[in-house]
């Protein structure tokens, strides 16, 4: 349905820009482009190749075999002054832009090569016998075209990544469903391996052979292909690689010339193994924390890992939009929590807010998102409400936590209360906007007493 949407959105504009162009405007465009077509081929792929961040998928021999060529029919085909179907020519930009998708070329670098193109095509229409008012038409028929070209080539290049992060998601949280526990002790062993390897290394060849490095052991192996993707943008995968890389480049090589000298070699090999304690500590925190996320859900209370809370609050705002039906936030926060801490003891507390969150998730319905969104405070998405709907769901939640007592040990029970603030998406672009809205309305709950709701007032 999207995309039947868009190619008739491309369609309409194609024949409005064919309209207004006059014909004999457009034939003098197709014959320089037709002419130029190599020309402009060179200047595009020469710009592109003296790019470092191009250089990564394009090489002389690959713009030489295939892509000068195309981007010559590309040029040819946009400006033919033979009958043309815009539906053909959206379906072909589209391909264009699920392939620079797919091979993961950065727009920024196909934007700046459409710019490169307009500013040449241009230049020979300035040079051309066209009048002021036809060369007005004919730049403003050049930069339109290409501009159409590219937001086709855009919207499907913004799909297809979307769906690759879609993927890349769903593996990382395949993985974090694994034994995370069970891979960590994993790992850490795979490291000692390598390290009982270094010193068996040195034993017997007495350190005149190379010594092993990560890049092909278990460890390193699992670290390239598999952390990388699970644990992307972790900053600890970062600093895990710099300790290997300095290990590896500077501590062995001064370790191997030591050999001559025992004291040497001896301090040497105590910052190898401090720097293999620092890579098994960073292994640690690196699990930990994603441990605690266990495939998107919190390990106490069950609830939803608010990390997953700005994919669903963006795609709640595009529904709402697109249906005109509203959407609300309920953040909900425990009352002197701390006082069953203090009284009770942590593992009290644990039971609690597991208790709460097992009454919140049944109050509320199949399609809502409960997520955990600090130590006490749960976040409720409860989608297709509005203002009123959210207040009497609001209050059902605060009137049951309020009758029923939570055990906080054997045949013991305390009573929690709970102050909740309410906001209704209001059409804001930025989802900060309406957390921000339920988090001031929580605290007027607060500083009203506590043990209440409070609908926001914006």
């Amino acid at each position: 349905m999207i995309k039947l949407k868009q190619s008739k959105g491309f369609a309409a504009d194609w024949r409005r820009l064919s309209e207004e162009t006059p014909a004999p405007v457009q034939q003098l465009v197709g014959e320089i482009v037709r002419q130029q077509a190599a020309a402009l081929a060179d200047l595009f792929y020469r710009d592109m190749l003296a790019d470092e961040e191009a250089g990564t998928f394009l090489d002389n021999d690959l713009v030489n075999e295939r892509l000068h060529a195309s981007m010559q029919r590309w040029l040819c085909e946009l400006f033919s002054d033979g009958p043309q179907e815009p539906e053909a020519i959206y379906k072909h930009q589209c391909h264009i832009g699920e392939v620079h998708a797919r091979i993961q070329v950065p727009l920024a670098l196909v934007m700046r090569g459409a710019r490169i193109l307009k500013h040449a095509i241009h230049g020979h229409l300035v040079e051309s016998s066209l009048g002021r008012g036809e060369l007005v038409k004919a730049t403003n028929f050049v930069a339109e075209t290409i501009e159409l070209a590219l937001d086709a080539m855009t919207d499907y290049f913004v799909i297809d990544m979307e769906k690759q992060t879609r993927t890349d998601e769903a593996y990382r949280m395949f993985a974090l469903g694994q034994n995370m526990l069970a891979e960590r002790e994993r790992q850490r062993a795979a490291i000692l391996e390598w390290a009982q390897q270094i010193l068996l290394k040195l034993l017997a060849d007495g350190g005149t052979a190379e010594l092993p490095g990560i890049k092909h052991s278990e460890f390193g192996m699992w670290l390239q292909h598999k952390a990388a993707i699970i644990f992307e943008s972790a900053p600890e995968l970062e600093q895990i690689r710099l300790r290997i890389e300095e290990v590896e480049k500077s501590l062995f090589p001064k370790l191997l010339e030591s050999r001559r000298n025992p004291g040497d070699a001896s301090t040497l090999m105590k910052e190898i193994e401090a720097g293999i304690a620092e890579i098994k500590f960073l292994l640690g925190g690196l699990f930990d924390r994603f441990i605690e996320v266990e495939s998107g859900r919190d390990a106490l209370t069950r609830l939803l890992n608010r990390r997953f809370l700005p994919a669903v609050l963006t795609r709640e705002m595009a529904l709402a939009r697109r249906s005109s039906v509203p959407f609300a936030l309920l953040l909900l926060d425990l009352d002197h929590f701390k006082k069953i801490n203090d009284t009770y003891g942590h593992a009290a507390g644990d039971m609690v807010l597991q208790q709460a969150a097992d009454l919140v998730v049944s109050s509320v319905r199949a399609g809502d998102f409960v997520f955990r969104y600090g130590g006490e405070e749960m976040l409720i998405v409860l989608v297709e409400v509005d203002r009123e709907q959210a207040l009497y769901v609001a209050e059902t939640i605060r009137q049951r936590l309020d009758a029923e007592p939570l055990r906080v040990g054997e045949g013991q029970t305390v009573g929690v209360t709970a102050s909740i603030g309410i906001a209704t998406y209001n059409g804001h672009p930025d989802y900060e906007t309406i957390l921000k809205d339920a988090d001031g309305a929580l605290y007027e709950a607060k500083e009203a007493g506590r043990n209440r709701c409070v609908v926001s007032g914006r």
